[in-house]
């Protein structure tokens, strides 16, 4: 399990050029043919925030490996899930990210099409996900160096939790309260459809306490264990510490023997964790819990005002919960399918009480 740390190269006039270290990552990691592959780009889309803010994939990143793609004759989709906002969809996050802007026109809303997954064994017996993350022939990741709250660090194996339509987040959290459970569930996720290249945007980030660093690095792999693992060590963190990597690790996903690292390993100097302090984890997850149960209780509604009756959102419902400008909130999952794909704006949500 190599994972390259590659430090950006720059031209003569000393600019950045990311697009040759990506041919690189590309090449080392076996990916040389991609003429008429269908590579879906997925980056991590938090939230509608500045790149500043160090919390999504830098568009540079994406911009230069949709570039890469193009280039080599790929058909190339870019994307993601984010958090529920109930004032914007997902291409109207992107394009206030500047991640729209980056894709060269391959942005698409994934949140419109689910696909049921059903795993029996697993502690989530089914979920639904974007179909175009099944469908691709190539699956890019292109997560961000951050930490998180409860997982301590979030990287390459959380983000895969992107592939689940935004709506649908909230109710496995509530689901699965319990940290460890939730990272196991997580670890599920990551297996459906692991990606086959994965670049850790560490070009500008912030540590637990908000201080901001330029490492100006990319971590990049095809395992996202052994990706995360390096990342931990960067940060200087213990990777057993990491409640994800603790239990795949105890799980038998991976050994940290079998990690080659290609490139130097620089820890960050004074990058901080979140803050710890007795019980912080069982707080954490009671504030989780109550939110995310708060959020699962906001179900769509359609306006009948604005409804033009183009069926869309019974096209798309993957549990044909809407019929006739009804919704029948027995079969509803709150996935927000319906909200995404409608032209009108003509269904929001509102707390069921």
């Amino acid at each position: 399990m190599k994972v390259y740390i590659k430090d950006l190269k720059t031209d003569a006039a000393g600019v950045l050029e990311p697009k040759k270290t990506i041919a690189e990552i590309f090449k080392n990691l076996g990916l040389k043919n991609l003429k008429g592959k269908r590579v879906f780009v997925k980056p991590n889309i938090l939230r509608a925030a500045n790149p500043d803010e160090a919390v999504i994939t830098n568009p540079i990143l994406i911009a230069e490996t949709v570039s890469f793609l193009l280039d080599s004759g790929a058909i190339v989709t870019v994307g993601d899930n984010p958090a529920p906002d109930r004032r914007r969809n997902e291409t109207e996050i992107a394009k206030l990210s500047g991640i729209h802007q980056a894709s060269h026109g391959r942005f698409k809303n994934i949140g419109r099409y689910s696909q049921k997954i059903k795993r029996p064994n697993n502690l989530l017996k089914e979920i639904y996900v974007s179909r175009e993350i099944m469908d691709c022939d190539i699956l890019v990741s292109l997560p961000k160096f951050k930490t998180h709250p409860l997982n301590t660090m979030s990287i390459a194996l959380k983000n895969q939790l992107g592939i689940v339509p935004g709506g649908l987040k909230p109710s496995i959290h509530a689901l699965f309260p319990n940290l460890d459970d939730f990272c196991r569930v997580l670890l599920e996720i990551y297996q459906i459809r692991p990606p086959d290249v994965i670049i850790v945007d560490c070009l500008n980030i912030i540590d637990g306490r908000g201080k901001k660093f330029a490492p100006g690095k990319i971590i990049a792999g095809n395992n996202g264990y052994a990706v995360d693992y390096v990342c931990a060590m960067m940060a200087g963190i213990n990777p057993d510490k990491i409640p994800l990597l603790k239990i795949a690790k105890k799980i038998g996903l991976y050994n940290p023997v079998d990690i080659e690292i290609v490139g130097e390993l620089e820890k960050l100097k004074n990058y901080s964790p979140p803050v710890a302090f007795p019980f912080r984890n069982s707080l954490i997850e009671l504030g989780a819990m109550i939110s995310y149960k708060l959020l699962m209780n906001r179900v769509p509604v359609i306006d009948s005002t604005l409804c033009t009756k183009c069926l869309s959102c019974e096209n798309v419902c993957p549990k044909r919960a809407v019929k006739k400008e009804k919704i029948d909130y027995n079969k509803c999952i709150n996935c927000y399918c319906c909200i995404e794909v409608c032209p009108q704006k003509a269904i929001r949500t509102k707390l069921w009480l």
